[in-house]
């Protein structure tokens, strides 16, 4: 709500007013209830997240083993094109994390590490950190604003999401193209033009092409070295695949319908049998949301702590998550 206050020396006057009483008497409300929120999310986050650095470093350590076995022919490659489709999928939440500063909680010293593990993340996933943290605090920003929340244009029916991630896939394949001819722009789906209009930005364009360019060349040394097959398969390939899964689970779902914009009613909780594994934690978005310094893993428990009061307040609840009002709207 947008109020005017008055100049001091009308103040007295204003104080007087009941209606203006009234008025304040809301503001300190609302801000005494965020605030006893903020003392029960206090307690899920604020060190080393080392789970999180074991996970990325388990991970690390798999993917580049199947990519080393693939690449010698110990295992099929179809074998290794499935593995490490799903390993690349596990290491957006070490980025999310990464993005949000939360693997090093409150911690000052040693951050590099954090940051770099957020680096090393881009590698299998073929989408650069930095450019990432642009978009996804603009997300937070402005979530679910057709015209400026970049991940909005995934929002829609399900049946449409198919569709929307070919077109991402495009981009990403065909950026250099996309970027320097206009007429390109049509083939894309119009709820990603209009994000991409909403996100324009000559240095983090200049990031995304320079990524681009990197990650080609490195393909196109693996072809003419005789290892060309290998580097797709195991490689670019799965870091392609992976995206569909992320657009479906980390960004459709957790905000679906996305029509509400404001701080209790933009996301939601929706949990199903093994939502919680599959989305790791993120089946009870709207708190990450509302507190996005806790890891991911830490959400499940505390919406057990929140759950009555931020129903109270307007959060959606569904399915078999606890104050649920109804089940996983689709």
């Amino acid at each position: 709500m947008s109020m005017t206050f008055p100049e001091p020396d009308h103040l007295d006057d204003y104080l007087l007013d009941p209606t203006h009483e009234a008025e304040l008497s809301q503001v300190q409300a609302r801000r005494d209830s965020v605030k006893a929120e903020g003392v029960i999310a206090s307690k899920y986050w604020g060190g080393i997240q080392w789970r999180i650095v074991v996970t990325f470093s388990v991970c690390a350590v798999l993917w580049a083993t199947v990519l080393t076995l693939g690449m010698n022919g110990t295992i099929p490659l179809w074998i290794g094109l499935i593995v490490n489709t799903v390993l690349a999928a596990s290491f957006y939440m070490p980025m999310h994390e990464a993005v949000h500063k939360n693997i090093w909680g409150k911690v000052s010293s040693g951050r590099v590490v954090e940051e770099l593990i957020g680096m090393l993340c881009s590698v299998p996933l073929l989408m650069p950190f930095r450019n990432h943290r642009a978009s996804h605090m603009r997300h937070h920003a402005y979530t679910n604003d057709p015209d400026r929340d970049p991940d909005h244009f995934s929002q829609g029916e399900l049946r449409e999401l198919p569709l929307k991630i070919l077109s991402i896939t495009s981009i990403n394949a065909l950026l250099p193209l996309i970027a320097f001819i206009p007429p390109m722009r049509k083939l894309l789906h119009p709820a990603i033009a209009r994000a991409n209009k909403a996100s324009a930005n000559k240095a983090e364009g200049l990031m995304q092409l320079r990524f681009w360019l990197i990650t080609h060349v490195v393909l196109l040394v693996a072809v003419l070295t005789g290892f060309g097959w290998p580097a797709f398969l195991l490689w670019y390939l799965p870091a392609r695949l992976q995206l569909g899964w992320l657009l479906l689970v980390f960004a459709w779902y957790p905000h679906h319908r996305g029509d509400n914009q404001g701080r209790y009613v933009d996301t939601r909780v929706a949990v199903f049998p093994g939502s919680t594994f599959l989305i790791r934690g993120h089946d009870h978005h709207a708190l990450h949301h509302l507190f996005p310094r806790v890891a991911h893993y830490r959400l499940p428990a505390m919406w057990q702590e929140m759950a009555a009061d931020l129903v109270a307040k307007g959060v959606r609840a569904e399915g078999r998550a606890l104050e649920a009002t109804g089940p996983v709207v689709w």
